[in-house]
């Protein structure tokens, strides 16, 4: 009687030894390897999906627990699945991160664990876990406002422009300053002295500026001027802003002339002034003859009484 209970033992034993399937209660997993991205950018979806394989290696129908710990991202995955001996199940992990989250890794584990095996609980079955990250992406975004409106230079003065600049990225960035049509700009007389700007932390705001030069020899200008600001981290997110350049230009010279021509004009001022005063002494001259025979007209009014001589 003992043999005939070997012989059937052995008899079902013999598919699960050539299947290589357990006669003890397990079960394995396996995930997409790593890192996963994860975009955290304003509109973003901030969401992960890894895909994981559950497996039911033994000869009993499973019904496998499934826990997730992922470092402080939110995750949503199915709590558990039944699994036929020798079948596998693919399952969804979703793991979500905050908006604006700065760069970093985060470590992901997912656990399956046999909670009971052809209806009967186990208690001694241990978890199989997998571990993979999920990296937080850096992604550039910030914004530009003018503080100078109009610029108002004099001929050979300078003055700055100045800008408020604000990196709404998660991560540090600096940002280069480009000045459009600035070579048709210098033809005019004006000249620029531009750096790029210094290191931003996230959620930083500090004033910009740079400088203006204009010649000597300006001429009249009322223009706008476009300044580009390009994320050094992403040369992709450019922000543009706008201010006028204005000038009222360099005085006219009253005349300009060549070393001959002054000399003719010096001289033919000379003779001008000349006839100015001729003219002017002649008046005065004739003016004063004027008063002379004026004043003897006058002289002789009162001789009018020799009128009454000649009644004698």
């Amino acid at each position: 009687m003992n043999r005939l209970w070997v012989l059937v033992g052995c008899l079902l034993l013999a598919p699960c030894v050539s299947s290589q399937a357990s006669p003890l209660p397990t079960v394995s997993i396996e995930c997409e390897d790593g890192p996963h991205e994860m975009e955290v950018y304003p509109g973003s979806s901030r969401v992960v999906q890894v895909n994981c394989i559950v497996s039911n290696d033994s000869i009993h129908t499973e019904k496998i627990s499934i826990s997730v710990s992922s470092d402080g991202l939110a995750n949503a995955a199915p709590s558990s699945v039944n699994l036929a001996p020798g079948t596998e199940e693919e399952i969804q992990v979703m793991l979500r991160g905050d908006e604006k989250m700065i760069p970093q890794s985060r470590n992901v584990t997912v656990s399956a664990t046999v909670d009971t095996f052809s209806g009967a609980p186990c208690a001694t079955c241990e978890p199989q876990t997998v571990e993979f990250f999920v990296d937080i992406v850096q992604y550039a975004d910030f914004a530009v406002s003018a503080r100078t409106g109009v610029l108002q230079l004099d001929p050979d003065s300078s003055s700055d422009v100045s800008f408020d600049i604000h990196n709404e990225g998660n991560s540090d960035d600096s940002f280069s300053v480009v000045i459009e049509n600035r070579s048709g700009l210098e033809e005019l007389g004006f000249t620029f002295s531009v750096n790029d700007t210094g290191k931003l932390s996230s959620g930083e705001r500090l004033p910009y500026s740079f400088t203006v030069y204009a010649s000597s020899e300006i001429s009249e200008t009322d223009i706008q001027v476009s300044v580009k600001f390009v994320s050094d981290f992403d040369n992709s997110i450019i922000e543009m802003s706008e201010f006028v350049l204005r000038s009222d230009g360099a005085p006219d010279p009253i005349i300009a002339l060549g070393s001959d021509d002054t000399a003719l004009l010096y001289g033919g001022i000379s003779v001008a002034g000349l006839m100015i005063v001729l003219l002017v002494s002649f008046i005065a001259m004739r003016s004063m003859r004027r008063r002379k025979v004026i004043a003897f007209s006058e002289e002789f009014d009162g001789f009018d009484d020799f009128e009454d001589l000649d009644d004698f």
